[in-house]
């Protein structure tokens, strides 16, 4: 492995520009005018509305330009590109540019000037040319020929000096301390060799450790993010800041709530009426139907634990999440105690797992399916009432995630660029707890 030189990856530098100017994947374009800077979608992967086709296809094809479209993961795909312009000193993220809470997020990175990346050119070796000595008086002490064979006791030899020159070696680039530097004081015999090298380095081990402090999920700000969709179309969007809130019908009434029952009650969002836009028919009927039978709806409540749902409503409540533990259907019953919809300590462990090993990031949310079955297999746009609710908190700390992932993989990578095996990798993960 050479060393004490970046490495400069020109073919990800003109793959990059050619994909922009071809304007087949959707997000990525240029940013400026100059075409120094270009935005990259940057959705992720865990997100209810991630299109795999649109908001991968840009990492997906790096990867097939690599080789690498054998792992079939849309996180895989991102984290190899994220490294990779990470890793070239020809690309910047400007991150005051990036916009990362919007509904279609992206990146803008930019492209470095040669001058200003810094990347170490090689320097040509130069044959050393010799000195020739001064000529010295000829004189009765010494012969004519001024052979340094014959030269007399009482003269000063004249030394040649060969200095070898050796590819430098990693970490021993630096000059030494004063007290390290070679002796040359010492006078060395006649037509004395004195060589200048680089000790080689066998083996190099790094120990790294990866210290990262996970908040406490007590400790984060509860939140909701609630979409509702009748019939696939989505007909509400709403965000709750607190640690309850209850999805219900309200019927249409003349006279709104006194300020008094306003004040004691939870954060409500009510369930629209269905819009014009859906096609009439038995399924819109039965929507119909089946609205009235949600007026006391679902109370969702956040605890340090995890996220728990009871069923006030007469109509029936099913649901499905990451963490549900039963097999077969997963029904929300009246008269009970209330339901652990999302573990956060399972969350946790599942966020750890994804911070040192990558992958499929956690889901963040749950969905519910009021009036009707919801199994794993069944699709969730053909039924009357859907709605999926995710947890900005937990969202939060996965996006936060790669870095962590990113440094490993990127160390990782380094290990496997080692020709012989000269290097070691040694992780060890400290978490808190």
């Amino acid at each position: 492995m050479a060393g004490g030189r970046m490495r400069s990856t020109r073919k990800l530098c003109a793959w990059i520009v050619a994909q922009v100017n071809s304007g087949k994947y959707p997000g990525l374009m240029w940013d400026d005018e100059a075409k120094t800077m270009f935005r990259i979608p940057w959705k992720h992967a865990g997100k209810q509305d991630f299109r795999k086709d649109e908001d991968a296809a840009i990492f997906k094809a790096w990867a097939e330009f690599k080789g690498k479209l054998a792992e079939a993961n849309p996180a895989a795909w991102k984290t190899r590109l994220r490294c990779a312009l990470n890793k070239s000193p020809e690309f910047e993220e400007v991150n005051e540019r990036a916009q990362l809470d919007i509904s279609e997020p992206y990146k803008v990175y930019r492209l470095v000037p040669i001058t200003e990346q810094g990347v170490v050119v090689p320097v040509k070796k130069h044959k050393v040319k010799k000195v020739k000595a001064p000529k010295r008086l000829k004189g009765p002490w010494s012969s004519s020929s001024s052979s340094s064979d014959s030269e007399s006791k009482d003269d000063t030899p004249v030394k040649k000096i060969k200095i070898e020159e050796v590819n430098p070696q990693p970490f021993v680039d630096q000059p030494l301390p004063q007290s390290q530097s070679p002796d040359l004081t010492d006078q060395p015999s006649e037509n004395t060799v004195i060589t200048l090298e680089t000790k080689v380095v066998n083996e190099i081990r790094l120990d790294v450790r990866i210290e990262e402090s996970v908040p406490n999920p007590a400790e984060v700000q509860d939140s909701f993010n609630v979409v509702v969709h009748y019939l696939g179309q989505e007909v509400l969007k709403r965000q709750i800041q607190g640690t309850d809130v209850r999805i219900l019908y309200q019927p249409p009434s003349p006279a709104p709530p006194t300020p008094l029952v306003k004040k004691s009650m939870f954060p409500r969002i009510p369930l629209p009426e269905p819009p014009s836009s859906l096609q009439t028919g038995p399924e819109l009927q039965a929507l119909f139907t089946l609205l009235p039978f949600m007026e006391k709806g679902v109370l969702l409540t956040s605890t340090p634990q995890g996220v728990y749902g009871k069923r006030f409503c007469q109509g029936r409540v099913f649901w499905r999440g990451p963490h549900t533990t039963a097999p077969g259907l997963n029904k929300m019953e009246r008269n009970t105690d209330p339901v652990l919809l999302f573990s956060k300590d399972e969350f946790k462990q599942q966020l750890d797992h994804f911070r040192l090993n990558g992958g499929e990031p956690p889901q963040c949310g749950v969905t519910l399916c009021f009036g009707e079955e919801l199994s794993d297999s069944e699709d969730p746009a053909r039924k009357l009432i859907i709605v999926q609710i995710t947890f900005p908190w937990a969202e939060q700390q996965v996006q936060t995630s790669p870095s962590i992932f990113d440094s490993i993989s990127f160390l990782q990578s380094l290990a496997s660029q080692s020709p012989l095996g000269e290097i070691t990798l040694n992780l060890v993960p400290l978490i808190d707890s």
